[in-house]
């Protein structure tokens, strides 16, 4: 795993920010941002889902199909994936 390098001036906002109940975007520590979640909201997917989290608005969907075997492997199946990332 990653280790993230973190100078005295961040942490000592980090601590400052949580002794004084306070997030950057003027929420306290212990207060959250409201969540939608919608299903099946794209009709050529075998699914999809909509996340809204405050400003934040996720799309996510998902196609699979039966595919056969490539013929020197024919008892082997294989998996294709493919991630479009939009954020607006």
């Amino acid at each position: 795993m990653a280790s993230v390098v973190l100078s005295e001036a961040e942490k000592l906002y980090i601590v400052h920010g949580v002794q004084e109940d306070l997030r950057v975007d003027g929420r306290g520590c212990e207060d959250y941002r409201c969540a939608e979640v919608e299903t099946d909201v794209v009709s050529n997917t075998s699914g999809s889902a909509r996340v809204k989290l405050g400003d934040t608005d996720i799309l996510v969907g998902i196609k699979a199909e039966m595919g056969t075997p490539k013929l020197e492997k024919p008892d082997e199946g294989y998996l294709e994936f493919f991630v479009d990332w939009l954020v607006y």
